[in-house]
């Protein structure tokens, strides 16, 4: 009898703990440098940005950083560091939990080269992302079509074309 007790006392235990509230992780992406070494990055603690973008004919808030901060962490050649013959054959290959890709030059995340904004996103009207979408999503608010806003983003490689 005294058993009992003790596996019902142990079970009860353990429920509770596990109702205990997690601590939400941070968001992280895995960047791949163009040598090879992988990285990752958690948005924690970087400079924050909000834009509206238009989304299933909605206008719709989204919060996050810049994919160039991102990729600046990972020591990636921006800014004055992004010249010589090579620099604009370079590009970011963007990889979805699902396998879903989309590319985006070099170029097109440089501020020294283009005012356009590519948000990696952990927050929409104010909320975290949910499962469907997040934790992370790209987002290019400028865009006409949302094709590369890739979803459930998982790891950023930076590549050379050849």
């Amino acid at each position: 009898m005294a058993l009992g007790k003790l596996v019902k006392a142990a079970i009860l235990a353990a429920l509770v703990v596990c109702a205990q509230p997690v601590a939400a992780q941070s968001p992280a992406v895995e960047v791949v440098g163009l040598d090879g070494k992988s990285v990752k990055i958690s948005i924690d603690g970087m400079t924050r940005h909000v834009v509206t973008a238009t989304q299933g004919g909605a206008r719709v808030e989204f919060e996050g950083v810049m994919m160039r901060d991102v990729l600046g962490k990972a020591d990636t050649p921006l800014g004055e560091k992004l010249h010589g013959p090579e620099a604009l054959t370079t590009y970011v290959l963007a990889t979805a939990r699902d396998g879903y890709k989309a590319v985006f030059a070099i170029a097109e995340l440089d501020a020294s080269f283009t005012d356009g904004v590519v948000m990696i996103a952990d927050r929409r009207d104010g909320k975290r992302l949910d499962e469907k979408t997040g934790p992370l999503q790209i987002v290019t608010p400028d865009e006409k079509r949302a094709g590369r806003w890739v979803r459930q983003l998982m790891k950023l490689e930076v590549r050379q074309a050849k």
